[in-house]
């Protein structure tokens, strides 16, 4: 599913590092001995919960929420593969590889933002990046596939 996407090859393989859990969280720096300041906490929710890929996609409240104006709520399955796929039959959405590929790019950049630019992320500017990527990503999107795509964009507020 991940590699049959229509999205660009950067996203792809940030998807994959994340499904690999070798994507460079608090928690996977912690692992490869580095020192990460202040601490290993999510950025994100100010939670007491260390950021690993499980908590900053899926079970951080900001990415709940994120997930939740999206129309997605995941799977509770303990593997990040079977949530993924349990989710997507779920949804019956044809389309939702590349909704998830897209919404955890978003949450991951506006993460970095905070974290190295002091950017301040929120609800709906999660939503607005989505939403811009995701046309990005419909011009490489066949003619005949654009507009359910595009009409369950414009359901999203």
């Amino acid at each position: 599913m991940l590699w049959s996407s229509k999205c660009t090859q950067r996203i792809k393989f940030f998807a994959w590092l994340l499904l690999v859990d070798r994507l460079n969280t608090k928690a996977m720096l912690l692992k490869r001995h580095f020192h990460v300041k202040p601490n290993t906490l999510c950025v994100m929710c100010r939670s007491t919960i260390e950021e690993d890929i499980d908590h900053l996609f899926f079970f951080c409240p900001f990415a709940i929420s994120c997930w939740n104006k999206l129309g997605i709520q995941w799977s509770t399955a303990t593997n990040v593969y079977d949530r993924i796929l349990l989710t997507a039959r779920n949804s019956n959405i044809p389309f939702f590889m590349e909704i998830f590929l897209i919404a955890a790019w978003e949450i991951w950049n506006l993460r970095n933002s905070k974290i190295f630019g002091n950017g301040r992320p929120t609800i709906r500017l999660c939503i607005h990046n989505f939403k811009q990527q995701a046309h990005l990503q419909l011009l490489r999107v066949r003619g005949t596939d654009r507009p359910p795509f595009v009409q369950w964009l414009e359901t999203i507020s």
